[in-house]
């Protein structure tokens, strides 16, 4: 909170910067991301998606994890269950549910950055599933949100 209270300036969202230890590299402008973002190996990216989880469920306030966990889920069980629809594999950073259920948690976009989604070229309003995403990592991934999601 700001000293004039709530201060929505003070969320800390997930950049992809600062973490040096997830191997995760900030944007480049222009909206690529750099070769370095993506796990080298499933082990790395499930590593990976194991401590975004951990980020993620640690925000109780509200239920908000919950939502975020949620909305994760929808976006890796779609792609998971229904890989040849292009509209799954592609995630629309400017809408409402992403905004406000996404983009706030620190962890959110980093897993989705780890399971294989990257920003388009187009100032990257959309993050799109890579054409060489791992399907094993989308599905156990998958599985971790289910259960994370129990949990919360």
């Amino acid at each position: 909170l700001g000293v004039e209270g709530y201060n929505p300036d003070g969320i800390q969202y997930d950049r992809g910067g600062g973490d040096t230890t997830t191997g995760a590299a900030p944007a480049v402008p222009g909206g690529t991301a750099a070769p370095a973002e993506t796990a080298s190996t499933p082990a790395s990216a499930l590593k990976k998606v194991d401590d975004c989880l951990a980020k993620i469920s640690s925000y109780r306030a509200g239920g908000d994890g919950g939502k975020c966990l949620k909305i994760l889920l929808a976006y890796v069980r779609n792609v998971v269950d229904k890989p040849t629809e292009e509209k799954f594999r592609a995630i629309n950073t400017e809408n409402a549910a992403y905004k406000s259920k996404v983009k706030p948690f620190v962890g959110a976009k980093s897993l989705l950055l780890a399971v294989g989604f990257a920003p388009d070229e187009d100032g990257g309003k959309k993050l799109l599933l890579r054409e060489d995403a791992d399907r094993e990592v989308l599905a156990q991934t998958k599985e971790r949100l289910q259960e994370a999601f129990a949990k919360y």
